[in-house]
């Protein structure tokens, strides 16, 4: 069936800037107010959100974990029943981490993100972030929406950490962050086919689909926006798949959604059944994901350049011989 995962995200607007943490968290909690009002399953605030315009270092900002501020996020996640993505600067011991705390329906914890890449706060770079402790490594989530990875601001100049929550098995990657980010953000969820959803200090939230397509953009008008997702969406190549489009037409008509993308030789489908899901479609007409077709040529590639003969072999996806 269908995963339908309401997406909500907010930006900070710089033009109406807060002066202290306190004022900072009563200008969040009333976005979360107003980003609720349409129950989404999940909202993202911004980096570091609290902390905005607030002078000092980075320990002089920090809290713990729970805190002050996830307290404030918590609260809005029980009252309203969505997740909540809560980034703040989290103090542990003598260290300072900036972090994304993702917090679940009834307000716990469910884990936090240290970012990776902290970007340079002196000239000699020898401070990240006035004092900031890099994270180890990217982090994806499990949760009843469906599984969630977590990056931040700078980790988007660093392609291996877009890489490594793929890998993970992430299907919604979350991107608070300072900036806006631009095109980096709608390559990177075409490249590896996850949704992508940010909440950024500046003006320009926005949230990508699987192939790269912007689905909503945050204004000067508004810092809140929000989108359906379909977490169940795959894609696939036209190589072979195509074939099966008119069969898939006739059989279910309006109940699968299929659209080709043909600059790139794509097509997506979505089922809009309860009781038909996207991998009982795959199973009925033997199609091949993305994924699945790329690693193929891949092996045959591989197998090629050793000087080794690729072995036919008969596969489910398709009524032909492919190399692996």
């Amino acid at each position: 069936m269908p995963r339908q995962v309401r997406v909500s995200t907010i930006s900070w607007q710089r033009n109406a800037l807060a002066a202290t943490v306190d004022q900072n968290l009563a200008k969040a909690q009333r976005l979360l107010e107003l980003a609720c009002a349409t129950k989404p399953d999940i909202v993202c605030l911004p980096e570091t959100f609290s902390s905005v315009n607030v002078p000092g270092r980075a320990a002089d900002l920090a809290e713990s974990v729970p805190g002050p501020t996830t307290d404030m996020a918590a609260a809005a996640a029980r009252r309203h029943g969505s997740y909540v993505i809560c980034p703040l600067l989290e103090r542990r011991g003598d260290r300072v981490y900036n972090v994304a705390a993702l917090l679940d329906r009834r307000g716990q914890i469910v884990g936090t993100y240290e970012k990776v890449h902290p970007v340079t706060s002196t000239a000699d770079y020898t401070e990240l972030e006035s004092g900031v402790t890099p994270g180890a490594a990217a982090k994806v989530f499990e949760t009843d929406l469906g599984r969630i990875g977590i990056l931040i601001c700078f980790d988007l100049t660093f392609p291996a950490e877009w890489a490594a929550v793929h890998k993970l098995g992430a299907e919604l990657v979350f991107w608070p962050s300072a900036y806006n980010g631009g095109f980096p953000l709608r390559a990177f969820a075409s490249l590896y086919n996850y949704n992508v959803a940010t909440a950024v200090q500046s003006d320009k939230s926005c949230i990508i689909d699987i192939t790269g397509e912007m689905l909503a953009e945050s204004n000067h008008y508004t810092p809140i926006i929000e989108a359906q997702l379909d977490l169940e969406k795959k894609v696939y190549h036209t190589d072979f798949n195509a074939s099966q489009l008119e069969a898939i037409r006739a059989k279910y008509g309006r109940d699968v959604l299929v659209r080709v993308l043909r600059d790139e030789n794509w097509m997506t489908i979505e089922s809009r059944r309860q009781d038909l899901t996207v991998s009982q479609i795959e199973a009925e007409f033997a199609l091949e994901r993305l994924d699945g077709y790329r690693a193929r040529n891949q092996a045959a590639r591989d197998a090629l350049a050793a000087g080794e003969t690729p072995r036919p072999q008969q596969t489910r996806y398709m009524d032909h011989a492919i190399y692996v």
